[in-house]
């Protein structure tokens, strides 16, 4: 059911009134159950995937809990490493294996056949976020839900199931579990946030999409008009997005969940770490919590501090391992993103400019003492607004094309 379908609109009214009609106790039971038939509505086989999914990790993370309880950490180590590999093994199959096999056969000149595999709905959201609750209680941030049923609707909360947010548990399960009285300031301020994301999504994206395909489908035909497409497609990408976070946040407000923003004027940043702040911001902060400080906080890490130091000084030696952490955390949102090299450009291509400017630190600080820069001055401000802005957009050619090579062409056709 898409977000903006009547079906989904009827099946979203059935669950209010059903969650406010039952007692308050059996209302975290109501929103398992239509989490569940909204999922079954997307394909019964793939409701094999997050049953697979919320199994392994309520159990690993049981087993870790009473391991660490009884001191044995290096079981508990390695029943984490465990649910990660399967948990993981699972997206990585199922979304990445036909890509594996088409690289093997061009690499090697094989004849391998890819397999029939249809992606399941929100895995990619599912499992970042069930490893997320794993790794939460392997590092006591908080402890592992007894009650299967009830992690199973952390998983599956349905408004979330397609687009995000990726929640935390510590900040979502409560809200999940607690009873809720009815509140009309819940429903209107729902209504009005799903209202506005409906705006977003069937006027402003669904516009941009008519001549966003037509430029895209056809890049030799259109020279300066690729660089109209382009700009349409950050329209496009932004209000379709976005527009589909607001109606999934307007919905869990109706329940009276409040879910975590994802988008925070991502157009208005000044740098590509501040677009990384205000964009997919779920997402970024998931990479930088379970990513980016176990790797840069690691023993292999700190090692390469101490050589980097000994080689580069004390400043180049400092920032390059936070580079290295960056570079590894961006390779893994271009695959996150989707199983193609463009992808994986696409996330090196936001790594590399976030380690280039963490390198040159010094270097830009000193520049700008030279040039008399005031960091404060609205000029500058609006200069940093329109350097990021041009560099994301330059990003949004591997996103939008269909390989890499169409998005160098349609770089040069817009400057043509």
């Amino acid at each position: 059911m898409s977000l903006v379908s009547n079906l989904f609109l009827l099946f979203v009214v059935a669950s209010v009134l059903v969650y406010y009609i039952v007692p308050h106790k059996w209302q975290w039971l109501v929103l398992l159950v239509f989490s569940y038939i909204y999922y079954i509505a997307g394909g019964l086989r793939f409701v094999v995937f997050i049953l697979f999914s919320t199994i392994v990790t309520w159990l690993a993370a049981l087993m870790i809990e009473k391991m660490e309880t009884k001191g044995n950490h290096k079981a508990a180590r390695n029943i984490l490493i465990l649910g990660l590999i399967l948990n993981f093994g699972m997206l990585g199959v199922v979304k990445y294996t036909n890509f594996a096999i088409e690289n093997l056969n061009a690499l090697f000149h094989m004849n391998l056949r890819g397999m029939a595999i249809l992606l399941p709905l929100g895995i990619s959201f599912y499992t970042f976020q069930s490893s997320g609750y794993l790794l939460d209680v392997y590092w006591k941030r908080c402890e592992a839900e007894k009650h299967s049923l009830k992690y199973a609707l952390f998983v599956s909360f349905f408004p979330q199931i397609l687009q995000g947010p990726i929640g935390r548990y510590s900040r979502l399960a409560n809200q999940l579990y607690a009873p809720h009285k009815f509140e009309g300031k819940n429903i209107a301020r729902g209504f009005e946030r799903i209202l506005w994301g409906f705006f977003k999504k069937m006027i402003l994206a669904d516009w941009a999409a008519v001549f966003v395909d037509e430029i895209f489908a056809n890049p030799d035909q259109y020279s300066g008009l690729a660089l109209i497409g382009i700009l349409l497609y950050t329209l496009q990408l932004y209000a379709d997005f976005s527009g589909g976070m607001d109606v999934v946040i307007g919905i869990a407000s109706m329940f009276g969940i409040e879910m975590d923003e994802n988008f925070k004027r991502p157009y208005f940043s000044i740098s590509i770490t501040d677009f990384w702040h205000r964009w997919h911001i779920t997402l970024g902060t998931w990479m930088k919590d379970y990513v980016f400080y176990p790797v840069s906080l690691s023993g292999w890490m700190g090692k390469f501090g101490k050589f980097a130091k000994k080689k580069f000084g004390k400043t180049y030696g400092r920032a390059l391992p936070i580079c290295v952490a960056n570079l590894i955390v961006f390779l893994v949102v271009g695959i996150w993103h989707g199983a193609a090299w463009k992808f994986i450009v696409y996330g090196i291509y936001n790594g590399v400019i976030i380690a280039f400017s963490g390198l040159m630190t010094k270097n830009y600080r000193e520049w700008k003492k030279k040039l008399h820069i005031d960091d404060k001055s609205t000029g500058w401000h609006i200069f940093q607004i329109i350097r990021t802005f041009l560099l994301v957009n330059i990003s949004w050619y591997f996103d939008r094309a269909d390989t890499i090579p169409q998005a160098l062409t349609m770089m040069k056709n817009s400057v043509t």
